[in-house]
């Protein structure tokens, strides 16, 4: 793998890195928890999925005099070794199971949890259709980051499918498309895909499939292999355009000939 294979195409604030590679997107995104934590976790995120994840202790630089810089250099360090280990295919969705990845697992409940850890423990609850512990762990998240805009699309989306409230719930996710343009506007396009696949989750529970099948298209404009989208898309099923497009569905001319062509299909496959 070349350099020439490898293509930084944006920065963002706190030290994140968006990637080309191969055709595929990265973000490269190293978070400092605190000098009181004195760690930093780097990550490398591929359609919204972590897909490396490795934390470090920087308590042997907290007394040096240039501290504010050996940690900026620390950070842009950790960056270069990621990126690195993307071009020698060192990095892999299957290779998530190190031994660091489950230490980092386990050092998640020793201190406080980041956004992130919420949201990947948030997806895995909606996995399993958890939706009682999902519920209450988003009331948790909320108050640590309460203007988190992925952590808010997820909220808007069980808050509708738990408590019933479909027009709080679309609210509070179409909210969470402004935050997140607000805050991380250069890796906007990366996370709106899942912004996309909630706020068409949400519609569907309030049994608004025409806006439901709009934002999934949306969100599979940007990434067209969502996994998450593509099963939402085969639950609701793919209806075929109208006879005359120009007309609504329910227009009689359209009802029309969606019965005649209906029973001309059934004509042609009698014995």
């Amino acid at each position: 793998m070349t350099e020439k294979q490898v293509k930084i195409i944006s920065h963002a604030p706190d030290f994140s890195v968006k990637v080309d590679l191969n055709g595929e997107t990265y973000v490269i995104d190293s978070e400092d928890l605190g000098i009181q934590n004195h760690r930093i976790i780097i990550r490398a995120y591929q359609k919204g999925k972590i897909i490396y994840s490795r934390e470090i202790d920087y308590e042997d630089i907290l007394n040096k005099p240039d501290f504010n810089k050996r940690l900026t250099d620390l950070l842009k360090d950790q960056q270069r070794i990621a990126i690195e280990a993307l071009k020698r295919e060192k990095i892999a969705p299957e290779k998530m199971q190190r031994k660091d990845d489950i230490e980092d697992k386990e050092n998640i409940v020793k201190r406080k949890r980041t956004y992130k850890d919420y949201i990947n423990e948030v997806e895995a609850l909606i996995r399993m259709n958890s939706r009682k512990e999902v519920f209450e762990l988003l009331i948790e998240a909320m108050g640590e980051y309460p203007n988190n805009p992925i952590l808010l699309s997820y909220h808007g989306y069980i808050e509708a499918l738990v408590n019933k409230q479909y027009a709080e719930g679309i609210k509070i996710c179409r909210q969470s498309f402004k935050i997140l343009k607000n805050q991380m506007s250069l890796v906007e396009g990366f996370f709106l895909p899942i912004l996309y696949l909630n706020l068409g989750r949400t519609y569907l529970t309030g049994r608004k499939k025409k806006e439901a099948y709009s934002s999934f298209q949306k969100g599979l404009e940007l990434d067209k292999k969502n996994e998450d989208i593509l099963k939402e898309l085969k639950k609701l099923g793919v209806r075929k355009k109208p006879f005359f497009p120009f007309l609504s569905r329910t227009n009689p001319l359209n009802k029309y000939m969606g019965m005649l062509t209906y029973e001309l299909r059934k004509t042609r496959v009698r014995p």
